[in-house]
Parts: structure tokens; sequence; C-alpha cells
């Protein structure tokens, strides 16, 4: 079946580990694997963000995590985007999942041009996951694609972890995975947080 290029201009008509579209362009009927796309600051990975790819990972074949970077330097992003990449390894491989791929994209101030920057970075994606990101769920919804919203589990967030973090007890040990527990402490890099 040859499929032009540009043809997911069709309607979604069904889910699961294959969407198929309806192509407007040609009229034909084709499947795609589900890819998933899921961006996060990740500042640090918690259990919250490992329940969204597990999540994720039950309806798609594969997983493609952006690690965003801001522009700028800010204090509430005390991880590098290296760290936060190695962190994600070492949960995922700690999990056994390796139908992921990690990709760090830094961020530009337009948003009109955020859904193409982001795919001139990454490989093909035909779903969108998000949390509670209405800017990145309004810009791929309007880019056409599939957007799911991913709940927040347990109600955690990163920067309580690190407000836990920086009253220098052990409550943050509880919702984060321990390889991270394991890396930060490795690393000393509580001292990033409280800096």
């Amino acid at each position: 079946m040859t499929i032009k290029q540009g043809c997911i201009c069709g309607r979604d008509i069904a889910g699961g580990e294959t969407i198929k579209f309806l192509c407007g362009s040609c009229n034909l009927l084709y499947d795609l694997k589900m890819i998933g796309l899921y961006i996060g600051r990740f500042q640090p990975f918690h259990k919250g963000h490992l329940e969204v790819v597990k999540s994720a990972l039950k309806e798609a074949k594969h997983l493609i995590i952006v690690i965003a970077v801001p522009l700028k330097k800010i204090d509430k992003d005390p991880f590098s985007a290296d760290e936060r990449k190695e962190m994600i390894e070492k949960v995922l491989k700690d999990e056994r999942i390796s139908n992921f791929s990690l990709y760090i994209v830094p961020d530009i101030p337009s948003d009109e041009e955020y859904v193409a920057h982001i795919r001139n970075h990454v490989p093909n994606f035909n779903v969108v996951y998000v949390g509670d990101n209405k800017l990145n769920e309004r810009l791929f919804k309007e880019a056409g694609f599939k957007v799911i919203n991913s709940r927040r589990y347990y109600n955690i967030s990163s920067t309580k972890v690190r407000e836990d973090m920086l009253k220098q007890g052990n409550a943050w040990k509880k919702v984060v995975p321990n390889a991270v527990v394991e890396y930060i402490e490795r690393k000393h890099l509580e001292k990033k947080v409280k800096a």
C-alpha cells in the first residue's frame, strides 16, 4: 500500500495499540503503530511520571520522552538535562522498560512554532500524553494530534519533591523511585536544590 506524503489528514476511527486512519486525500484505510510522546521537565523524575510512562505503554508500542530545557537557567530547575536523562534511564532500566527513547529538547519562545520545533527534534509520533499542561494540550490538539490527558498519579508534583528536599527530611524519598534516590544521593545533588 502506498501512502501519500502528509496523508495523516483523515479522521481517527479506532484506538488501542494501533490507530486506524481514513485518509481524506487518498481515501485509504491504514494502521499506524501508536508511537507516544511525553514531554516534561522531570525536576526530578518521580513515581507519578513513572506511572504516566507505564500507562502510556499499555497503549503505545513505543514512547518518546522529551526532557524539556528552558531557554534560561531558572532556580526551580536545579537538575541538568543530562542528570535528568540518567535518572530516567536508571528508573526505566530497573522497571525493565525498554520500548522508549529519550530526547533533550531546548524550549523556544514561540507557541506557534512549538509543535514543529518538537517534531524537528524527535522521530514521528501520533499520540501525545499530557498531564495538567494545558498549553501543550492545546498546541498539539490544534496541530491535529490525538492527545491523551494523563491523570496526576499519587498527587505528586516535582515542586513538592524539591520543597521536601529543602526541608532535609526523608519525605521526598517516598515519592521518587529508588533509582532516583540513589542517583541524587550518590551525586550529592541535594546541594543543587538547596543552592
